[in-house]
């Protein structure tokens, strides 16, 4: 374990009511931390993209602060070692918003590529928009795959990593969806080295229902060198190993909860 999210905060485990409770109280003080921080990342566009991103990634540490002091979700990483010092594009399997808000504690210097939809919320939106991700329209077919890799080799070449959702969406924790060949894609064509990951914090913050107390555990992949390899040879390898790694992390907490 290379990070640990310590500190119990104020639940450790608990009842459905409790759990209820926790959650509301969760999704009440989410929402105007989020609207307060999207202001904040708005103003921030006077500074150096460098410094901006920094500072707006406060958002995603005070939302898995919070996680973890109301409704007691914790997380661990393991394999971090493996992840390589310079740009990469990152696979990472999509269950729940808390990998969103946790993934610059895996790459720093990072940017999205994301549906466009999303730009065009209030507030939230506004704030990606002054974060450089790289905004698609999945209707688009190959022209975005154009803009993705055309966009990516300026991100990569400033040194900073792309992230994709190779699912494109969020999945249930016990039911992914099939990789999109985009992320392996991209790697291919820049030869950088594509690092899959994987999670399961869908088991804690589902997309909906009630969140759960424990500790999210985010596994880091061997990354995977594009040469020699093809795009499909690529894209079955992250989605292999991210799948067979999630039903295992899925499975201990189930054991683990059975067990408790």
């Amino acid at each position: 374990v290379c990070q640990c999210g310590v500190g119990g905060g104020l639940l450790v485990e608990g009842g459905g009511v409790m759990r209820a409770f926790r959650t509301m109280l969760f999704k009440v003080l989410f929402v105007p931390v989020t609207v307060l921080w999207t202001i904040f990342i708005v103003c921030l566009i006077v500074l150096p993209f460098s410094l901006r991103l920094r500072l707006a990634f406060g958002w995603g540490y005070s939302t898995i602060w919070l996680a973890r002091l109301i409704c007691g979700i914790k997380w661990q990483i393991h394999g971090l070692e493996k992840m390589p010092p310079g740009a990469c594009v990152l696979m990472v399997n999509h269950q729940s918003t808390w990998e969103t808000a946790f993934l610059p504690k895996l790459k720093l210097r990072q940017v999205w590529v994301l549906k466009r939809e999303l730009m065009w919320l209030p507030f939230f939106g506004w704030a990606l928009a002054v974060l450089h991700p790289i905004p698609i329209n999945r209707k688009d077919g190959r022209r975005a795959m154009q803009k993705v890799i055309a966009q990516g080799r300026q991100r990569i070449e400033a040194g900073y990593s792309v992230i994709l959702f190779p699912e494109g969406t969020r999945a249930p924790f016990d039911a992914p969806l099939p990789f999109k060949a985009g992320a392996a894609r991209l790697a291919s064509a820049l030869g950088v080295p594509a690092v899959p990951v994987a999670h399961n914090a869908g088991q804690f913050w589902p997309k909906r229902g009630l969140m759960h107390p424990g500790t999210v555990q985010v596994v880091v992949g061997e990354p995977i060198d594009p040469a020699g390899k093809s795009v499909a040879e690529i894209n079955a390898a992250a989605e292999q190993w991210v799948n067979a790694t999630r039903a295992r992390l899925v499975a201990e907490e189930q054991a683990r909860r059975g067990a408790a």
